[in-house]
């Protein structure tokens, strides 16, 4: 959530189109998800491993 507000403070400052607004929020969006799920695969294959799989 930080990252998603100090990125609205930069592009109101800073004068960016609404689409330049639209793409940047979009790669943070992406950036997350992509983190969620590596997270996730993690506590999987470390759930299977203490689990003997």
């Amino acid at each position: 959530m930080k990252y998603f507000v100090s990125m609205v403070l930069i592009l109101s400052l800073s004068g960016c189109t609404a689409s330049s607004w639209i793409n940047a929020a979009g790669g943070i969006m992406q950036g997350k998800d992509k983190y969620e799920k590596e997270a996730r695969n993690k506590r999987i294959k470390a759930a299977n491993k203490a689990a003997g799989y």
